[in-house]
């Protein structure tokens, strides 16, 4: 195991450092951390206005006077609520390309807002327009969402190599004021961008009678099904883990896999308003999948790791278990991880890594024959699994799969578990002060 760790931290480590130090991988992640409120509001919306039961076919009771209700307030609500959806969640492509174009622009230390509004822009114009010139809004969500990443990255990069050798700058008198002097100085930049993307736009339109963002979709495919498979997520729950034992986050990971995800839960929101069972949703692998059935409790699947510290009867892990009990309910594990510890403990690798793979696999084979339903909706990473895995599905089965899975954590991580009690029973042993004599 030492030649194994070394060998990680000489020739895996680095490497996953500067991947998670890159300027885009962390703008990617930024921007949508940053819209997990838009994320949040759009699908609790669609839940609301969405009853996961027909009431006309149920037996009269409180179950079926409760689905009356709700299908009541649903009619009622759906009009102005479908519109925060379609503005949330059905323009994230739109609010990820301005996002990115904020962040990247913040690292450069530029200043201006309009690297901002020409990045958007330029998202525009390759997703926005039919072969015919006429508007379209069928690549503001998920389907335009890599569109708007990769044109957005791109067109900020090529306006900064433009301004940063001042081509066509125009220098105005000192009198005139900071905003205009700073907008003059980047008109030519900006024009030359959008000349550029306004011809590559056409060109693919009329090559292809469709916008380039649908191009860019197709390309991306293959590695969106190889993400959403059972191998994918397999060897996600396995990575995410790895890395994390090694002290890599894993947002090395996670954040350039987050454009997959969130395309396929706004996909899944889409079907799920269009009225597709929510078995038979597209998409498996989305952000709830991740965060509330494959990590319960944070990377490592801890939540069962803390429900043993609790009742150890080592007095140091008890402590732990108490302190991390409430955090790790809410996904923040640091205390566990940290504290046990899981990280570097040769005696959590192997279960750490086996629980993250079990819960992948099994939710995912779960979902997939219908025993529950797919996420359509995102409440927050730091929910409680239980509640976030019923809220995402609205299937009290969700729960119990939870549950299940949750009882099968304990059980890998239990014989490991003792043999890391014996151990600091040993040392407590070892530490204690010795009885003073008569």
């Amino acid at each position: 195991m030492e030649k194994f760790t070394s060998w990680v931290e000489k020739s895996i480590a680095p490497v996953a450092g500067r991947l998670g130090a890159n300027r885009y991988i962390q703008a990617i992640q930024s921007t949508f951390l940053t819209l997990i409120p838009f994320m949040t509001i759009g699908s609790m919306v669609l839940v609301i206005i969405s009853p996961p039961m027909d009431y006309t076919t149920m037996e009269p009771g409180f179950a079926q006077s409760f689905m009356q209700g709700w299908a009541a307030l649903a009619d009622f609500l759906y009009l102005p609520f479908i519109i925060i959806n379609m503005v949330t969640t059905g323009c994230l492509a739109i609010w990820v390309s301005a996002g990115l174009a904020f962040f990247l622009s913040r690292h450069y230390k530029m200043n201006s807002y309009l690297p901002v509004a020409l990045s958007t822009a330029c998202f525009f114009a390759t997703g926005a327009l039919d072969v015919e010139g006429a508007f379209t809004t069928g690549y503001f969500g998920g389907t335009g969402l890599f569109c708007a990443i990769v044109i957005s990255i791109l067109s900020l990069e090529f306006y900064r190599f433009l301004c940063d050798r001042n081509v066509g700058r125009i220098n105005l008198p000192g009198m005139v004021p900071p905003a205009l002097s700073d907008s003059m100085a980047h008109l030519t930049p900006a024009a030359i961008v959008l000349l550029v993307v306004g011809v590559v736009g056409a060109v693919a339109l009329e090559l292809t009678a469709v916008p380039l963002a649908n191009l860019i979709a197709t390309i991306v495919s293959p590695l969106v099904g190889a993400v959403n498979s059972p191998g994918g997520i397999m060897l996600i729950g396995f990575l995410m883990p790895f890395f994390f034992w090694f002290g890599i986050h894993d947002s090395v990971l996670t954040s350039p896999l987050s454009a997959f995800e969130y395309a396929n839960l706004e996909a899944n929101m889409h079907a799920y308003a269009a009225g597709v069972a929510a078995t038979a949703l597209p998409y498996t692998v989305t952000p709830p999948f991740i965060w509330y059935f494959m990590t319960i409790g944070g990377n490592g699947a801890t939540l069962a790791l803390a429900l043993l510290c609790l009742r150890s009867r080592s007095k140091q892990v008890s402590a732990i278990g108490k302190l991390g009990i409430v955090p790790v309910c809410f996904g923040v594990n640091e205390p566990i991880i940290f504290g046990l510890p899981v990280m570097y403990n040769p005696l959590m690798f192997i279960p750490s890594i086996l629980n993250m793979v079990l819960n992948a696999g099994i939710t995912y084979g779960a979902m997939a024959i219908g025993l529950v339903n797919k996420p359509f909706a995102y409440p927050g990473w730091n929910v409680p699994a239980p509640i976030g895995a019923f809220l995402s599905t609205m299937d009290i089965r969700a729960v119990v799969l939870i549950v299940v899975l949750i009882v099968i954590n304990l059980l890998v991580y239990y014989p490991f578990f003792k043999a890391h009690e014996r151990n600091k029973l040993a040392e407590e042993a070892e530490t204690a002060p010795e009885p003073a004599e008569a």
